[in-house]
């Protein structure tokens, strides 16, 4: 929570703060770094409030090496603080201006002063892997005599080989005694996860991890990626109860406002999901031809894309999944069809499948049967937007309000209180603008997830950006009404 909320443009409220910390301890992680308490008097607040909900985890803080932010962290109640103190010879030259033997004696006093007051203590030699070895070693071991529990070895800027994670936690066990030796991997270069795995490989008990592998520039090693790689490739005992991994991904993602990568490994909206003809054949007659383990196990399900890589079998899987049972000679019209919208550039979602079926089918068309957006009303409340969408359901008109820092902000919070009626989530959505002459055309993609874990796709093209993401999102929820 701490270095995940450090992430360029993110802060979270007190009430978000202990929402997610409530989250990640149903999760079942051990330790919930709940903040740094001297940033500021909220955060102060959210790490005292957290360390009184009685969760299961034990809840840390951060600290530096000075009296006020130890101080500070131990007034918030925490069961644990992680202090930490720069370690490399650029840092304490060009940050810090000290000595190597500074550094060592600031640490051990720090360390002195947290075990004094009764909590547990982990030590970070900040930007370690950087950091001269024997003097790394020299500042752990004045770390463990001055009582310190933990032994975090950070890639404060990501620069590690897997191979020298090796090495260097190797080294650090060899001196840890009974500590337990911790990694805290950024991902600078793509590698925080397999450099976290290398740290468990070579001794390391302890991983600092963040949900959606959110952080500071590149971001953290992902939770759900080292959990599911430790468990699944290595058959470490894992006491994270895997199957919320995907709702607690989603519910950071939407209390943080960064979205999710679609091909984020493990959580991201695709990492179940199969156009390739040669690939839903494969996963209709036995799922393990083309996952690695069943969705299920991470609280996703498997779901079959249309477009124009896809094939007979998968587009007929869809359309029964939809509700339109359909001959031989319909199917070859509706696959050539889908093919044709492919070949155009165009994503073919549910919405344009089923007017497709419909037409074909000589059914009646999806598009307008259940919910319509009759109109739309944005105003400015300062730092504030609220809207007024206005929207038929079921034959009612209706006013449905939404907030947010942004006029879009504040659409995606009224369609998610209109979707929310019918027991659904809008799961991602998208907006692409293109110039049309003196206007923009605007184009948007809505995903919609039903409380049985489908997915229903749907789009609009409107000058309006907000009507277009609502229009999408009535459509999804038309499709549902029908084909549901």
């Amino acid at each position: 929570m701490r270095d995940g909320e450090q992430t360029p443009g993110v802060a979270l409220t007190v009430d978000e703060k202990i929402q997610i910390a409530r989250a990640l301890d149903e999760l079942g992680v051990d330790v919930i770094e709940a903040g740094f308490p001297i940033t500021s008097p909220g955060e102060y607040e959210a790490v005292k409030r957290i360390s009184r909900l009685g969760l299961n985890a034990s809840i840390c803080a951060l600290a530096r090496t000075n009296i006020k932010d130890m101080e500070l962290a131990l007034d918030a109640d925490v069961d644990r603080v992680h202090v930490f103190i720069a370690t490399s010879d650029i840092h304490l030259k060009y940050k810090l201006g000290i000595s190597r033997e500074e550094a060592v004696r600031r640490a051990v006093d720090s360390i002195e002063f947290l075990r004094s007051h009764g909590v547990e203590v982990e030590f970070s030699a900040e930007d370690a892997t950087r950091s001269d070895l024997d003097f790394l070693e020299e500042i752990y071991s004045a770390a463990i005599d001055a009582g310190a529990g933990f032994l975090d070895i950070p890639d404060t800027v990501g620069i590690a080989k897997p191979e020298f994670i090796r090495d260097i936690v190797s080294r650090v066990v060899s001196i840890a005694r009974d500590r337990i030796v911790s990694v805290h991997c950024h991902n600078d270069f793509g590698l925080a996860t397999t450099n976290s795995i290398a740290g468990v490989l070579a001794g390391a008990r302890q991983v600092h991890v963040t949900i959606n592998g959110i952080g500071e520039r590149a971001g953290n090693a992902s939770l759900e990626e080292v959990v599911m790689a430790l468990k699944i490739l290595y058959g470490y005992e894992i006491g994270v109860r895997t199957e919320k991994l995907v709702e607690v991904s989603r519910l950071v993602s939407r209390l943080t406002g960064v979205p999710v990568q679609p091909n984020k490994a493990i959580v991201g909206r695709n990492a179940f999901g199969h156009e390739s003809g040669i690939h839903t054949h494969g996963i209709l007659r036995n799922p393990a031809t083309y996952e690695p383990f069943p969705p299920e196990l991470v609280g996703a399900r498997r779901w079959l894309a249309v477009g124009k890589h896809a094939g007979s079998h998968g587009i007929r899987a869809k359309l029964a999944e939809m509700g339109y049972e359909v001959s031989e000679d319909q199917l070859k019209i509706i696959v050539s069809r889908v093919k044709m919208l492919g070949d155009m550039g165009r994503r073919v979602t549910d919405s344009d499948l089923a007017e497709i079926a419909g037409e074909i089918l000589g059914s009646k068309s999806c598009s307008d049967i259940y919910a319509r957006v009759e109109g739309m009303r944005i105003e400015n409340l300062g730092e504030r937007v609220r809207l007024a969408m206005m929207i038929t359901v079921g034959g009612i008109q209706r006013e449905i309000y939404g907030e947010g820092r942004s006029a879009i902000e504040a659409s995606i919070d009224a369609i998610r209180k209109l979707l929310r009626q019918h027991d659904l989530e809008i799961d991602s959505y998208s907006v692409r603008v293109e110039q049309v002459g003196d206007g923009v055309n605007a184009e948007s993609i809505v995903v919609i997830r039903t409380n049985n874990g489908r997915q229903i796709t749907a789009a609009s093209i409107k000058q309006d950006i907000y009507w277009a993401i609502a229009e999408a999102a009535v459509r999804a929820l038309n499709i549902y009404s029908k084909t549901y």
